[in-house]
């Protein structure tokens, strides 16, 4: 069994201690979080494990669980509201503290009856301080319960950093308060003899907390932004349905519609779940689905997908499929799961921000410890213009080791560019199926392109054709054999003969004849409807041989031909040509440009597989392959050592998509349960290919930027904030480093973010 939860985790430390935690209760037997849509899958065996072990186990480390449906929407506003609110209140608060720990820098502004006693205002500046903690106390709360269960995360490093701020203050103003005489805030040390000027870490304490929160919020709403093509998507299904039982209407909430129930969709109405229209016709806007903008004519018989605008009439519906095997859940979840990318590179990211935390808490206590020694081997603070005793020097550096580390950066660095790029993919009617092909995509050098499907159209159509014998009766019977066949070459001949619509339906049967076509039987004759072998064995005059040379001719130009005839007469001679989509020559010409060899692998005959090479430019043909020996033709292609790309429509050539290093499948109006695809063109566009391909290097250069820039930020900050370079006069007090761990997550963000105007400006460009 699966079940899906929301969390509140934050950062990659959460995630991390999340799915450890899990995984080591027995009977869970697997684990997925998401840091950037904030979601974690348990897959768990029912019978040893519930919902309530796996929330409570989460609980006892410091996070809140939620079961919810796999497409149920998460509404954030009523948090959002609260959290403005927190963060306007803290921003005021921090003002006027700020105002007042710096109140030596502007005497003449402080009220004289705030100057005596001289603990007055630092007094004033805690109380000030606990109201800002007491607004954020959530920290406070998330961070000890992680220490006390070993787990810690990011909140424990700003619990930490806080914690010790407020309390090394306290102890600094009990002091001040006792010894009132030995210190002082306004005036020089020459006005001041003998005295010590009095200094807290107040402000600090406050700020880490609010900075962090403003941080935060930015991060939460670049998320969001993240996410708005995943709810975009989830708001496509209406709430209710009109769901017809006992021969009345009942309107429903959808999520109880089920396989088999019959509904009725009115006009302007969006569809609920996949099904066939058993009544009625339409035309459906499937542009938020598919990325095509033009609306989709639609019968009685046809298929629909949920989440579709019907916009003429109203129709009545059979659903088919589950809420879970219905196109928009699909597109949902592989959306979702795009963000959850699993390299090497990643992995290794995982790991160090597991042990982040521990690891930033104990060079703490290292950095602590040595400027301890330093200060107590030199009689007194290493850096006398800046500190009063070994001990403040020691505990500023500590603490700002503590706050300026940020494992969010590194976490967020891979999935949210990959979230926001699936979003863009998926707005194109592109989905990811395997978000590793983002990556793998790049050392492509082979693009191998089916043919049928993927270059041509798929529906053959006659481009000419020739009758020998005019006679009505004869060339209706052929309209009819094929009106009723369900040979795939029927429907072309079927509209050629368009004309003649008067159906003999007297005849006794109508049969495939197994790869050579189809027959009528009628009580005075039979009529055949096929290839050349069919021709040459039941053809019995003397003039076979010319009508074969017609054949051969026809075959030579790359056509299809189909010999309609009887015993002793032939009737008409069709000829059939599979189209080229109408941007096939200009995709091709695109490929040549891109890759070292673009080859076209069909299992047509020579003839006509290299009649279509040459009228789109493809120079490399390999022709009568079946389909399982597609997928022996891309590993030899890789035994060679080339990177190769598949592009096929995924029915006959899932065993060459699976093979290749990036398989691309062109989906049939509703199918996008091609397994076998790493990305799935919902609208078959060849063009797709390459927004596939540029939207995938503007993804592999965003993620690069988050990474090396969380990385270079922990590997020069963390020693900066530790001291390395304070006796050069360059170094980070704690309210600076709040503001740079703030920094960098929402750069990583932010970054993130701009790949919705890089797109923009690309599809600009390409228009040019």
């Amino acid at each position: 069994m699966e079940h899906i939860y929301t969390s509140n985790m934050h950062c990659a430390a959460c995630k991390g201690n999340i799915e450890k935690r899990l995984k080591s209760i027995k009977g869970i037997l697997e684990v997925n979080a998401n840091l950037v849509t904030n979601i974690i899958k348990v897959r768990f065996n029912e019978k040893i494990v519930n919902d309530e072990t796996i929330i409570k186990a989460c609980k006892e480390i410091g996070y809140r669980l939620e079961v919810i449906e796999d497409d149920e929407v998460i509404d954030n506003s009523k948090n959002i509201k609260k959290d403005v609110i927190k963060l306007i209140s803290g921003l005021i608060l921090l003002g006027i503290l700020m105002f007042l720990s710096m109140s030596h820098m502007w005497p003449s502004l402080i009220i004289d009856s705030f100057k005596e006693p001289i603990y007055l205002l630092p007094i004033l500046e805690l109380v000030i301080t606990l109201v800002i903690i007491g607004i954020f106390f959530s920290y406070y709360i998330n961070g000890f319960k992680s220490l006390i269960k070993l787990s810690p995360n990011m909140d424990s490093l700003i619990f930490i950093g806080s914690l010790f701020s407020l309390i090394y203050s306290i102890y600094l103003i009990i002091k001040l308060i006792i010894f009132p005489n030995d210190y002082f805030i306004y005036g020089t040390h020459e006005e001041n003899v003998g005295k010590i000027m009095f200094h807290n870490y107040l402000d600090s304490a406050a700020m880490i907390l609010v900075i962090v929160s403003i941080g935060k919020f930015i991060e939460e709403m670049s998320k969001r932004k993240a996410k708005s093509t995943i709810n975009e998507l989830l708001k496509l299904r209406p709430k209710y349905a009109n769901l017809v039982l006992n021969n009345e209407i009942k309107q429903i909430e959808t999520k109880f519609l089920k396989s088999g129930d019959t509904i009725i969709i009115k006009e302007g109405e969006t569809i609920p779940l996949d099904g066939i229209i058993v009544t009625g016709k339409t035309s459906v806007d499937e542009s938020l689905l598919t990325g095509e903008s033009l609306p989709v004519a639609k019968d009685e018989g046809d298929s629909v997908i949920g989440g579709a605008i019907n916009k003429e009439g109203a129709i009545t519906v059979l659903i088919n499929k589950t809420k879970k095997d219905n196109v928009l859940s699909k597109i949902v979840s592989l959306v979702m799961e795009a963000s959850n990318m699993d390299t090497k590179l990643t992995r290794k990211v995982d790991k160090v921000a597991r042990v982040f935390v521990p690891i930033v808490m104990i060079i703490s206590i290292i950095v602590f410890i040595s400027w301890l020694i330093a200060g107590y081997i030199n009689n007194g603070p290493i850096l006398t213009n800046e500190f009063i005793n070994i001990f403040d020097e020691a505990f500023t550096f500590a603490i700002s080791v503590v706050v300026i580390s940020c494992p969010c950066a590194l976490g967020l660095a891979t999935p949210i560019s990959l979230l926001i790029g699936s979003s863009i993919f998926a707005k194109k009617g592109i989905l990811v199926n395997n978000s590793n092909a983002i990556e793998n995509i790049k050392n492509i050098d082979v693009i191998v392109l089916d043919k049928t499907n993927t270059i041509t159209n798929g529906a053959l159509t006659v481009t000419n054709y020739e009758i020998f014998n005019n006679e009505t009766l004869k060339l209706n019977r052929i309209r009819t054999i094929e009106e009723y066949s369900t040979h795939p070459l029927s429907k072309g001949i079927v509209e050629a003969l368009n004309n003649y619509n008067t159906l003999d339906k007297s005849f006794k049967m109508i049969t495939n004849v197994p790869g050579e076509g189809v027959k009528g039987i009628y009580d005075d004759e039979t009529i055949y409807i096929g290839n050349r072998q069919l021709f040459i064995n039941n053809y019995d005059l003397l003039d076979k041989n010319e009508y074969l040379s017609k054949l051969d001719k026809c075959s030579e130009k790359g056509l299809l031909p189909i010999i309609a005839f009887s015993k002793n007469e032939v009737i008409a001679l069709f000829n059939l040509k599979d189209e080229l989509k109408p941007n096939a020559k200009e995709f091709i010409n695109s490929m040549n440009s891109k890759f070292k060899d673009v080859i076209l692998l069909t299992g047509d005959n020579e003839i006509i597989a290299n009649n279509i090479a040459n009228e789109v430019g493809i120079k490399h043909v390999i022709s009568n392959v079946k389909p399982d020996e597609k997928g022996e033709v891309i590993k030899a292609l890789k035994s060679e050592g080339k990177k190769v790309l598949m592009v096929g429509d995924g029915v006959n050539d899932s065993i060459a998509l699976t093979y290749s290093d990036v398989g691309i499948g062109l989906a049939k109006g509703s199918d996008v349960a091609l397994a076998s695809s790493d990305f799935i063109l919902m609208n078959s566009n060849l063009e797709d290919i390459n927004e596939i391909i540029e939207i995938s290097k503007l993804i592999r250069k965003n993620i690069t930027f988050n990474l090396l820039w969380a990385f270079i930020y922990n590997v020069l900050f963390i020693p900066l904030a530790a001291g390395a370079l304070a006796l050069v006069g360059i170094m980070l007090n704690p309210m600076y480093a709040s503001m740079l761990m703030a920094l960098s997550s929402v750069t990583v963000c932010l970054n993130s973010l701009t790949l919705l105007i890089k797109k923009g400006n690309h599809l600009q460009n390409r228009k040019k």
